[in-house]
């Protein structure tokens, strides 16, 4: 079974001759954090999910069974191999235009050194369509139902009396949104929930920061995406927490007359955090936040505010952003208190 991941690989010239060495064949792809939207819409068939983080996903099962692994613009950055690559005697050919980071766990068997999307073409040149064997095949098959299922579920979880259900927070914001629209994404919680549930189908639509998960970055990734994509659905996402790291430019945003949506998945506490204290210490110190009124904090700034209480409400809220002009801050309290979950069937020592 062989699978291709990418994180240079986002380079438009790059995914499209990713898309060229996959069409016709059965070769799944993962994709990294920032690798999203490497499989296009009518490629979807190929897609296993993402990995990064905590390795408990489908896209992780498939990884680890993989006797080739083509790694395409693979940095470790992004997820160490020690998490995905437990048998460093398995093959795996790095393409990328830099030489591979040599470790215990990435020593891969060939270096295709050089620009990535002409030797990812002249790869598909002597290979053709790759196939899988029937046995491969259904495995693969296997691990895209969970994936759909995983989906299916967080859809399905209805709202508590803390809030709505993040995970279908993400599902609902996709779709309400087309391929063309660019969405920037904070760290936190909400990164986790957007990482896993949010699919695009075109490179460098869905950003995260993913190396040193830097709080704050998603308001201002969306301002500049306003500048340089005019006309087109720009939405950005962040945590209660993060949204504070660089709340301020919404006066930026409102002086240049920029149209974005920001949305705030409140909860009122660090919670990317505080789930990991749970896990590690057993208890939360130094998390907690106020629970401030962001509505009254984006009229200030001469933008627009609203507060949801329901799927519903974030809905009407969402459509009424996206055709207005000017920035909107919307405010969605979610209910975060089954994120343990999100770091389960973890590898040994993950928060040693």
């Amino acid at each position: 079974m062989g699978h291709c991941w990418s994180a240079r690989g986002a380079d438009p010239a790059a995914c499209t001759a990713i898309r060229s060495l996959i069409a016709g064949g059965g070769l799944p792809v993962i994709e990294t954090f920032q690798a999203a939207g490497v499989v296009s819409r009518d490629l979807e068939s190929h897609y296993l999910g993402r990995v990064g983080l905590f390795r408990n996903q489908p896209a992780d099962v498939v990884a680890a069974a993989a006797d080739v692994i083509l790694a395409i613009g693979f940095d470790p950055v992004e997820y160490d191999p020690g998490l995905w690559n437990t048998d460093p005697e398995r093959t795996v050919v790095h393409i990328d235009a830099v030489p591979a980071e040599i470790d215990n766990h990435y020593q891969p068997t060939l270096e295709l050194r050089g620009d990535i999307a002409a030797t990812l073409t002249e790869l598909a040149r002597h290979t053709g369509p790759v196939r899988l064997s029937p046995e491969a095949d259904a495995a693969v098959a296997a691990q895209r139902a969970r994936l759909t299922a995983i989906d299916d579920e967080a859809r399905a979880r209805p709202d508590s009396d803390r809030g709505l259900a993040p995970a279908a927070v993400c599902l609902a914001l996709r779709d309400h949104l087309d391929d063309q629209a660019t969405v920037a994404c904070d760290i936190g919680s909400v990164y986790i929930h957007m990482a896993r549930h949010f699919r695009v189908y075109e490179p460098r639509r869905l950003l995260f920061s993913n190396g040193q998960q830097t709080l704050g970055v998603a308001l201002p990734w969306a301002l500049a995406a306003a500048l340089v994509r005019p006309g087109t659905q720009i939405v950005s996402v962040s945590g209660d927490g993060g949204f504070l790291f660089s709340a301020q430019e919404l006066e930026t945003a409102t002086r240049l007359g920029l149209t974005f949506v920001h949305i705030i998945f409140r909860d009122n506490t660090y919670d990317m955090v505080g789930f990991q204290q749970d896990l590690k210490y057993g208890r939360r110190s130094g998390v907690a936040l106020g629970d401030y009124d962001a509505v009254a904090y984006a009229e200030a700034f001469g933008a627009r505010g609203v507060r949801v209480r329901s799927m519903e409400e974030f809905g009407d809220a969402l459509r009424g952003a996206l055709e207005a002009d000017g920035p909107t801050l919307i405010d969605v309290p979610v209910d975060y208190s089954r994120n343990t979950e999100l770091g389960e069937h973890l590898i040994p020592g993950a928060f040693e």
